[in-house]
């Protein structure tokens, strides 16, 4: 399940995620609100807040997420998460592999403002490429 966060706005966009990115998540909510975003910005931003984690299934919609064409307008993911989140995150470092260019960092939940400062940090308005 992914829902977008009211947090979001302008180029930063936050996702609550329980571990497991369907096909339908990436299709209708993923996709369109990055999409959405990069109408007006040049790079986007992406908080992923895992909630209720158990185990890690990526699903068929992170390996498609992954490939998407519009990642490379993707600077930085800040994952929030949980103690067992960090050690999954340690264990599966091949979690992130194909984002390449891509700045990803842990932070655990009692650093939420922390992320999402970290994200908004430094942001510049640049053209919107055609």
């Amino acid at each position: 399940m992914l829902d977008r966060v009211k947090e979001s706005s302008g180029s930063v966009l936050g996702f609550r995620f329980d571990g497991k990115l369907s096909e339908s998540d990436y299709a209708t909510v993923l996709v369109p609100e990055l999409e959405r975003a990069m109408k007006d910005h040049h790079n986007v931003r992406i908080l992923l807040k895992i909630e209720g984690f158990r185990s890690w299934r990526p699903g068929e919609g992170w390996d498609a997420f992954r490939q998407w064409p519009g990642l490379e307008r993707v600077d930085r993911i800040a994952v929030v998460g949980g103690e067992r989140w960090r050690e999954w995150m340690n264990r599966l470092p091949g979690l992130f592999v194909g984002f390449s260019g891509i700045d990803v960092r842990y932070f655990p939940e009692s650093r939420l403002r922390d992320a999402w400062g970290w994200l908004r940090e430094g942001l510049v308005a640049l053209p919107v490429p055609e």
